[in-house]
């Protein structure tokens, strides 16, 4: 006999045995989700037709579970379907109180708009649904401008970054707002800056809570300048030096350096400062003192002292 035949009467065997193995294993499905089961299944609560005045707490339910005896086939359909339950809040709340109940039976009625009718659902998880809302409230909160610059070589901003209005008025659930004090504008990001700014941003809302923001856009300026670097010897003045206490200071003068703006450059001059020491403020176990500057123009920036201690000697 040829070598096929056998073969495809081996393949025709194994055939056989898998189309009865799919066909046991159909009816074998077939029977076990015929019948009834119950199993624990899980709603979502959806809160609907919340009232303006008002706003949910936090700490209220998301999600309900429940007993659902049916046959495998609608059980599997309804895990995969995933029942949600509407609460519409407009219908139970009242300006009076700060919260509701939903009975036991109304909650079945809920769930059981999700399943046909010949379904039964039992064992619910509460046996009452407790709603909590909080009051919108307004509050007035300080803007921060969130920001990322970078200024040409040579230029710096003169002063810092002026918000016009400064704050602004959010309205939400009291009990978000509590702990609120500050509210960020969005991101202003520029490079290379070599002139002022002024930008107009929008106040961005810190979460979902907030119900409205009052103005909800900002101005936002930054002086910049060209700076140049100046740079003096101060002589060190003595303050606060008994009458009957005579020192030698060394050094006797002060190189201080400092970052100005170039168009106010030409204003300053070394009669503008004055460097002093207090001795009542010297550190008596090391015999120096710290110079400050008690005399300088507004407008200068970065000062660096060279040194930054002068010692002394007390002769007597």
């Amino acid at each position: 006999m040829p070598k096929g035949f056998f073969k495809n009467t081996k393949n025709a065997k194994v055939n056989r045995f898998l189309l009865f193995l799919l066909l046991a294993t159909i009816f074998w499905v077939l029977t076990k989700f015929s019948r009834e089961f119950t199993s624990t299944m899980t709603a979502k609560i959806n809160y609907e037709n919340i009232p303006e005045t008002a706003a949910l707490s936090e700490n209220n339910p998301q999600y309900i579970t429940f007993d659902l005896a049916a046959n495998g086939f609608e059980i599997l359909f309804y895990k995969f379907k995933k029942p949600t339950i509407t609460v519409p809040v407009g219908k139970y709340y009242t300006k009076e109180k700060d919260s509701f109940k939903v009975s036991k039976s109304e909650l079945l009625r809920m769930v059981s708009a999700n399943f046909n009718r010949n379904l039964a659902i039992k064992n619910l998880s509460v046996d009452e649904l407790n709603v909590h809302l909080d009051p919108i409230v307004l509050k007035k909160v300080r803007v921060i401008a969130k920001t990322a610059i970078s200024f040409k070589n040579g230029f710096k901003p003169i002063d810092s970054v002026k918000i016009t209005p400064d704050s602004v008025t959010i309205s939400g659930p009291s009990g978000s707002l509590k702990n609120m004090h500050t509210i960020e504008t969005e991101l202003i990001s520029l490079k290379d800056v070599e002139k002022n700014i002024s930008e107009t941003a929008k106040v961005v809302s810190p979460g979902s809570e907030i119900v409205s923001i009052k103005p909800n856009k900002v101005k936002v300026t930054l002086d910049v300048a060209e700076f140049s670097q100046g740079q003096y010897t101060l002589p060190v003045e003595v303050i606060n030096l008994p009458p009957d206490t005579d020192i030698k200071m060394v050094p006797q003068a002060v190189t201080i350096t400092f970052d100005v703006s170039v168009t106010d450059f030409a204003t300053i001059s070394k009669e503008s400062f004055r460097l002093v020491c207090d001795y009542s403020q010297r550190n008596k176990e090391e015999n120096f003192m710290l110079p400050f500057l008690e005399k300088k123009p507004p407008n200068i920036y970065n000062v660096v002292f060279e040194p930054k201690k002068i010692d002394f000697f007390i002769f007597k």
